[in-house]
């Protein structure tokens, strides 16, 4: 619409965070906080806001926009925080206009699962948020950097419990919640014990294990790729192929006509783990 007619948007108060990030360049918008003119001006590409929405904040869209907004709850934060071992974050440091790869990245790996079928990509999910966390956490949080180094391990019991938990839950998917639930554990204590203990993510290991499934599957030939894929846990015949040309370079079909007599599964992380 013109931007004589724009309305402006009040935003809803919230214990909680926003996180914007811009997908792709943002030509002009105003944005007021407690009632003052903080913003009039356009956004580039990745680059991210961090408001705190128990503040009163307004904006006023002039132009076209396409960006992803992150809505962290204050609990969350907290229970992220806590379970990491760090302070409490009271507020996030974030200059207008800055930019910001890895939360951009992030949204990207995001946006694929948007849609898909409820509860298949919970796991997914989890692992961009608790990413998200510790990347504001670090940089615009000031978090203390001791806690990247915490070796927290889980006992021979938990991971027992875990893996065995996540393929009994092969086909239908499992969010990360449910699993550390079943060791006792909080959602992100879990997750950091998990790969201090198998050196791997949880969300690694059970895509690993899903190859390994599929690789099965395509050796005894007895059922289709579609068949394969969703007893896999894959959305997809689709998602099964991108997802095993990852492991081993080659599609599911090709290597059933290839190699259909081995089960040697590459050992190249999906997705790419992160330092």
């Amino acid at each position: 619409m013109p931007p004589e007619h724009a309305p402006v948007i009040a935003i809803p108060h919230h214990e909680a965070f926003s996180v914007i990030v811009q997908l792709r360049d943002f030509a002009s918008h105003r944005l007021w906080h407690d009632g003052r003119l903080v913003h009039a001006g356009g956004h580039a590409q990745q680059a991210v806001a961090i408001t705190r929405l128990t503040e009163d904040w307004r904006c006023q869209h002039l132009s076209a926009f396409d960006n992803v907004r992150f809505l962290i709850t204050r609990q969350a934060l907290d229970e992220f925080t806590y379970d990491s071992g760090q302070k409490r974050i009271g507020h996030f440091d974030c200059a207008p206009g800055a930019l910001d790869p890895v939360i951009y990245h992030l949204a990207q790996a995001l946006i694929p699962l948007l849609g898909q079928p409820g509860g298949m990509h919970d796991f997914m999910f989890d692992h961009i948020s608790l990413a998200l966390f510790a990347h504001i956490a670090e940089v615009y949080g000031k978090a203390s950097q001791d806690w990247t180094r915490q070796k927290g391990r889980l006992a021979p019991w938990q991971e027992q419990r875990a893996k065995d938990f996540m393929l009994e839950n092969l086909a239908k998917g499992v969010s990360l919640e449910l699993i550390a639930r079943e060791c006792g554990l909080s959602r992100a204590h879990f997750a950091r014990n998990f790969k201090n203990t198998t050196g791997t993510s949880a969300c690694v290991w059970l895509q690993n294990m899903r190859i390994r499934k599929a690789l099965e599957l395509l050796g005894a030939r007895q059922q289709t790729l579609t068949e394969i894929a969703l007893e896999c846990g894959f959305t997809d015949q689709s998602h099964f192929s991108r997802v095993f040309k990852t492991f081993t370079g080659t599609s599911p079909g090709y290597w059933q006509r290839t190699q259909g007599g081995s089960l040697a599964v590459p050992t190249a992380p999906w997705p790419p783990e992160q330092p």
